[in-house]
């Protein structure tokens, strides 16, 4: 079979029946490496005589190993001597070694009267021994010649609220016991680290997601997560840099927080929000700080036993309620999680029976370590899941919004086109009553009056009179089909094009043209009604010139000002207060003409003296067309006479 098909096949597996596979194989592990027969090599001490002087206990005692003070009656507490029977069969050939799986709080040991070990015993402050095993060398020195002569003793210092006292004692040959100790170190203390580290990454992530969706069930992964890993992290610390009340309250109450969100969030995750174990579980994170916190205060261990009791029974209900959720359906990832949930439940119980409650089976090595391992990388496959399918809908919904947009588009330029045509149509129409109007008010006037004048003049025809009436009827054809030439708003061209026409008069009138023109920037909407105007203005300006001004010069002048381009016309005539009888005087009909066109135009004209005479000046705006086209209807002003 080809190797693409194979992965093909192996992804398409659901990931619960993967899950399935390394849960089953998780558990035979765990039953092997916890299997409580006899170490090869060594010697499994299981009796021990007890010397100790806490009131209304006997002095010494016979008990059995593994020896917890708490479940003494009445609980012990203080010291104690344990003296070990030294095993007939067990000589000194070969290195010997004393394993100690668990011994709480403090200890010594001593070997035939002579301290071979002191762990923490004069160290102030809170220390627990029992968190990780302990191995110690027997020197070949110390020991008697006979076998049986040997004593051994360990000196144990309890804590209350600990499980004080001594756990089954292996002693003999040192290499077979440096491995038993190498697997409890991996199984108690490593394994301890590499899960808070794997909770560690998983809460960060998860507090990614939360930040970033504000989605629920993510907090409260946040939640489970975090309390887990402050769980883990205290477990294997032998010297916590705190009072003992403190970190049994923060080891206790991180592993209700992680029960309790962890709870919520596979109800979310089930949608199964309603129902009284709902209830319960709140309950738990409100009354678990309290109840631990008396539980401190009055060193009452039975409570403790209780609360996990309490905590126990409600995964379980939890775990039925959640099969019971299971009759309408479950995706992959709820079957994940509940295949992975009854596992990691099943270690805790077991751990609970086992070193808690005396049930069978090997108490040095905790399962619900590795088994929250399991359950936290199916949460980050559940996480990794959900955020691929988070995006997946995303990419799903912006290909369905860029479709939208596409169909819009081009719905919109349909429209667009539909709109352009229209403009277009109706700024011709706009054109063509403009030219219809300006040929009728101009053209069309001045062929009138030589009509008139040719009629009322009978036979004797005054043919100067026509001639001029007809010539500036041809220059206003001209000066109107000028303004039909494209010339995208460059106002040289614009003046260069209007001084072939007043030239010769300017000329004819014995007035010199200083033409100052410079390049200026092309002035934005200045087409061809635009033109027109500019036309019409000048042409109004000129014409007083000529008539009024008694000028010798007139200077055309162009530049770029302030975001404006300025045209000025200044002659050095009789000035602006002499004018004013004639057509530029306030109110009159040139000003007025001139003020009409400039305001169709968008643009500021100032008149004002040029020391001597008079100086025209026109402000075109460069950030913005001057005028609308289309909205703007032509002006129906008289034609001034033309030059």
């Amino acid at each position: 079979m080809p190797t693409n098909s194979v992965t093909r096949r192996i992804l398409a597996t659901p990931a619960y029946l993967s899950a399935g596979l390394l849960v089953v194989t998780l558990f035979v592990g765990l039953f092997w490496v916890s299997r409580t027969g006899s170490l090869d090599g060594a010697y499994a001490i299981r009796q021990a005589l007890v010397s100790h002087a806490q009131p209304g206990v006997d002095q010494q005692t016979r008990v059995s190993l593994p020896h917890v003070w708490d479940d003494q009656t009445p609980r012990w507490h203080g010291e104690a001597r344990y003296r070990l029977d030294w095993p007939a069969g067990l000589t000194d050939e070969r290195p010997l070694a004393l394993l100690l799986p668990r011994v709480g709080a403090r200890y010594r040991v001593w070997l035939n009267g002579q301290e071979v070990s002191d762990r923490f015993w004069t160290r102030s402050g809170f220390v627990d021994t029992a968190l990780v095993p302990h191995l110690v060398s027997l020197p070949k020195a110390w020991l008697a010649v006979s076998p049986g002569a040997n004593q051994l003793d360990i000196e144990v210092r309890g804590q209350p609220l600990r499980k004080s006292g001594l756990s089954i004692v292996y002693l003999g040959d040192a290499d077979a016991l440096n491995q038993r100790y190498e697997q409890l170190m991996w199984w108690q203390v490593y394994a301890t680290w590499m899960v808070a580290a794997c909770s560690l990454m998983v809460g960060l992530m998860s507090l990614l997601m939360w930040l970033q969706t504000r989605e629920r069930m993510f907090g409260l992964l946040v939640g489970a997560t975090f309390a887990w890993t402050v769980r883990l992290a205290l477990t294997p610390m032998e010297t916590p840099p705190m009072t003992f009340e403190v970190w049994y309250y923060l080891h206790k109450l991180s592993f209700t927080v992680y029960c309790g969100c962890l709870y919520l969030f596979m109800w979310d995750l089930f949608d199964y929000r309603q129902g009284y174990i709902r209830s319960f579980v709140h309950g738990l994170l409100v009354v678990g700080p309290v109840w631990l916190a008396i539980t401190v205060y009055y060193n009452q261990y039975d409570m403790y036993r209780l609360w996990m009791g309490i905590i126990t029974a409600i995964s379980a209900v939890a775990l039925v309620k959640l099969f019971h959720r299971a009759r309408w359906g479950l995706d992959s990832n709820q079957r994940l999680m509940m295949l992975v949930g009854m596992a990691t439940m099943a270690t805790g119980v077991r751990d609970f029976a086992v070193v808690n409650m005396g049930a069978p089976g090997d108490a040095d090595i905790r399962w619900m370590n590795v088994g929250s391992l399991m359950l936290l990388y199916a949460l980050g496959w559940v996480l990794v899941r959900r955020t691929v399918s988070s995006m997946e809908q995303v990419g799903r919904l912006n290909a369905a919004l860029a479709q939208k947009v596409s169909d819009r588009e081009s719905e919109l330029h349909r429209l667009f086109e539909r709109l352009r045509v229209v403009e277009s149509q109706r700024v011709l129409e706009g054109e063509r009553r403009r030219l219809t109007r300006d040929m009728h008010d101009g053209l069309g006037s001045q062929l009138v009056q030589a009509l008139n004048v040719v009629r009322s003049s009978g036979e004797q025809v005054d043919s100067a009179a026509v001639a001029a009436m007809l010539d500036h009827a041809l220059e206003d054809l001209r000066m109107t089909l000028d303004s039909l030439e494209p010339m995208e708003g460059d106002l040289p061209t614009i003046l260069g094009t209007l001084r072939q026409r007043i030239a010769p008069a300017l000329q004819a009138a014995g007035i010199d043209l200083d033409w100052q023109v410079q390049d200026v920037p092309a002035i934005p909407g200045l087409e061809a009604r635009g033109v027109l105007h500019v036309f019409r203005c000048l042409q109004e300006v000129f014409a007083n010139i000529v008539k009024h001004a008694q000028a010798s010069r007139v200077t055309v002048r162009t530049q770029e000002i302030n975001g404006h381009v300025e045209l000025s016309v200044s002659d050095d005539g009789v000035g602006l207060g002499a004018l004013q009888e004639g057509g530029f005087r306030d109110g009159g009909r040139g000003i007025g003409h001139i003020r009409l066109r400039a305001a169709e135009l968008g643009v500021q004209v100032h008149f004002g003296g040029a020391n001597p005479g008079t100086c025209v000046r026109f402000l075109f705006p460069l950030q913005s067309p001057p005028f609308d086209l289309v909205s703007s209807e032509p002006m129906e002003p008289g034609q001034p006479a033309l030059l």
